[in-house]
């Protein structure tokens, strides 16, 4: 599997989020395309880069991450949208899901965690 070749988008208005994660998809030989702080970046940044996955917080200022997964999937219903949240809430997580989000990660996990979960998506999703 020719792991350079994944290009992932990451939106996050947290800047040591979008930072680890950055860190992480790295190590795990991805791209990372872009990096957005809000709603309206991630929907401007998809269109201008087309990821082969995106890494989208659920709580951000400006169009939320749950909106802008709705406008991203009207952009392009094959999209690959992974939602990450501080909010402890199945229900947010299966309300994504049921939108079209491919999976969901729970951000307040360890960094360890974190790291296992995303080297399982990137290997198993693209």
């Amino acid at each position: 599997m020719a792991s350079s070749e994944k290009r992932i988008l990451i939106c996050d208005d947290d800047p040591m989020i979008r930072k680890l994660l950055n860190k992480f998809l790295d190590m795990l030989g991805c791209e990372v395309v872009g990096q957005g702080a809000n709603g309206s970046e991630a929907v401007a940044l998809y269109n201008k880069t087309k990821p082969d996955l995106t890494l989208m917080d659920i709580d951000m200022p400006d169009v939320n991450g749950v909106t802008a997964l709705n406008e991203i999937l009207n952009i392009d219903s094959n999209a690959r949208v992974i939602m990450l949240s501080a909010l402890d809430d199945t229900s947010v997580a299966e309300s994504c899901i049921n939108k079209g989000a491919i999976d969901y990660i729970q951000k307040g996990i360890s960094p360890d965690n974190l790291y296992k979960a995303l080297e399982g998506i990137v290997a198993k999703e693209i």
